[in-house]
């Protein structure tokens, strides 16, 4: 049978962070963070951070990391819109998924196949994509007098928020699902505990990275369609430290670096989300000042992830233990192996 799962500590911070910084700004705002406007405007301004951090989750969960979705995001948004410009509207989504699926699958093959970095890989592609992206603008720039495309009108209607929170909210659901009741998540899980040992137990981890890898990229280019939509046009600026605000969203959300058991869905989404109160609340405050916001993000991010690792120590250790125990398991024995606490049934037909 299937392990009780207790919740923990560790699991808790981020409802508790979140909680803590809305309340804060709630009284220093006096109560101006409550008006409904605000609220959905915090949602609004999460949106994107939360598309890409879920697609980022999948590859984190595994102990790598993703670094390229903010210029994957810029990539896709640029090469959609040209795309729907030439070809017609109907290319505009299309283009940018596949696009954003293409970079990350190349991420995920280099990855896995050449047993690269990820962040090494990533931070590399993060600088020669945004190289291309800015070739592009500047091109544009030449031909047409300034550095951005407009989207179609008939695209337009995209931006709405009536037709954008639907359907970001089936995305994420959907995503939820893959990562929390699939091998997507689960294996993925498990290559993050121990990769060896995932192996050992019939885990396909080369193809597991590089779907990881292909779903961030994939959310990517979704990214690209949101932001385009948004605003109508590209910008030389888009998707810029993009990255490092979803890299900050999963991390304050209580997922640490090494992956494994304690990655969540629901923590991608609390953390997008006290990222944008901390930059929303210093605006409404009057302290704005990018400096300000920076040092405050910074600590509030060294505490949570101070406090994260001190409650999943203990688990730390309990890893470590069992890791003798599952390196003797041959993976014919048994289809009811189990790797750190994660079911490997090599006998489910699951996607």
């Amino acid at each position: 049978m299937r392990r009780q799962q207790r919740v923990k500590l560790g699991d808790a911070v981020p409802f508790i962070a979140f909680v803590v910084i809305f309340l804060f700004f709630a009284v220093a705002s006096r109560g101006k963070m409550f008006s409904s406007y605000n609220l959905m405007l915090l949602v609004d301004q999460s949106m994107v951070t939360i598309l890409l951090g879920c697609g980022m989750l999948f590859v984190v969960a595994q102990g790598s990391i993703d670094l390229s979705v903010g210029v994957n995001l810029a990539l896709s948004g640029v090469a959609a819109t040209y795309a729907a410009n030439i070809a017609g509207a109907w290319a505009f989504i299309p283009t940018a998924m596949l696009v954003g699926a293409i970079v990350g699958v190349f991420n995920g093959v280099v990855v896995s196949k050449g047993k690269v970095s990820s962040f090494m890989l990533t931070i590399s592609m993060l600088i020669g994509v945004r190289g291309i992206v800015n070739f592009i603008q500047e091109s544009l720039m030449k031909t047409t007098g300034n550095g951005s495309q407009k989207l179609p009108d008939s695209l337009l209607p995209l931006g709405s928020n009536t037709l954008r929170a639907p359907v970001f909210i089936v995305i994420v659901l959907v995503m939820a699902y893959l990562f929390e009741f699939t091998k997507l998540g689960r294996y993925g899980k498990a290559i993050g505990e121990n990769e060896r040992s995932a192996g050992n137990v019939g885990v396909p981890v080369t193809l597991m990275k590089i779907l990881a890898f292909g779903i961030s990229g994939l959310l990517a280019g979704v990214g690209g369609v949101f932001t385009v939509s948004k605003y109508g046009a590209t910008n030389q600026t888009m998707g810029q430290f993009m990255e490092m605000q979803v890299a900050m969203a999963i991390f304050l959300g209580g997922v640490l670096v090494t992956g494994g058991a304690g990655a969540k869905i629901y923590k991608v989404v609390l953390g997008s989300l006290s990222i944008t109160l901390i930059v929303n609340g210093l605006a409404i405050i009057g302290k704005s000042d990018s400096d300000i916001s920076q040092t405050v993000e910074g600590i509030l991010l060294l505490a949570i992830l101070f406090i994260t690792i001190l409650v999943n120590s203990r688990a730390t250790r309990r890893r470590a233990s069992r890791k003798a125990t599952v390196d003797g398991i041959s993976g014919a024995d048994s289809a009811d192996a189990e790797l750190a606490g994660f079911r490997i049934d090599k006998g489910e037909n699951e996607t």
